[in-house]
């Protein structure tokens, strides 16, 4: 699902077991590699909903296993107007928690 955004599927993995770990509620992929129009050395743009956000892009950074730049947005914060009409309408859903109905 992924192969077209230029990135590993162990490091959308590797996202995925963060976020879970951190409580995060969603995690979306936008920007360049979302659109396919990417180069080599193009960040990941990633937009983050909940959970410790601060913890989740420190080992992300750090603990993933691509030597890529990231860019995150907090999108629990206030985001330009802009900027969130962008994610919304470009966006790729990397992880979103599923909650359980009782």
């Amino acid at each position: 699902m992924f192969e077209e955004t230029g990135i590993k599927e162990k490091v959308i993995e590797e996202i995925r077991e963060l976020a879970i770990v951190y409580g995060i509620d969603k995690v979306v992929l936008f920007g360049s590699r979302a659109r396919g129009d990417f180069r080599e050395r193009s960040d990941i743009d990633l937009a983050v909903w909940g959970g410790d956000f601060n913890r989740f892009w420190l080992d992300v950074d750090e603990k993933t296993s691509t030597l890529l730049q990231f860019d995150f947005v907090n999108m629990n914060g206030t985001v330009q107007k802009e900027l969130s009409e962008v994610i919304t309408v470009e966006g790729k859903i990397i992880y979103e928690k599923v909650y359980e109905l009782l």
